[in-house]
């Protein structure tokens, strides 16, 4: 008698696990503004201050950064991928190449918590009335 509600909690677990599929974000957050402000002459500092860290250093290629972004949002959307090399001579910008982003539109927005974004600013009409 006790295996019967412990095979029907395993039953709905397993079947509740395959519901809920989080959006995955890796990688630096670009835009074409940031990426706009890096130009030929800049030094690695300066690259580093307006995109931050790459998210690959090549021990094999020291003189080029690649900042790549990945944007999976699992709920039928297009995948998005950023991908931008900026390449250095003597600590200095030479060439930024950026392959073409697909889906650029769609995802471009900062992450940001869903719920938060649907609370009123202040207390109004549409606001629930305060716990009593």
């Amino acid at each position: 008698m006790r295996a019967l509600p412990l095979f029907l909690l395993a039953a709905s677990a397993l079947s509740l696990s395959g519901c809920f599929k989080p959006e995955i974000r890796q990688g630096n957050f670009l835009s074409d503004d940031k990426i706009a402000l890096v130009k030929v002459g800049m030094s690695q500092t300066q690259v580093q201050f307006v995109l931050g860290k790459p998210m690959v250093l090549d021990p094999f290629h020291p003189n080029r950064w690649d900042y790549l972004r990945y944007v999976n949002p699992n709920n039928g959307d297009p995948e998005q991928n950023w991908h931008v090399i900026v390449y250095f001579d003597g600590g200095k910008v030479t060439r930024i190449d950026q392959p073409e982003v697909k889906n650029k539109e769609q995802q471009l927005q900062m992450p940001t918590v869903k719920d938060a974004s649907e609370l009123p600013d202040s207390p109004g009409e549409n606001s629930p009335p305060p716990p009593l």
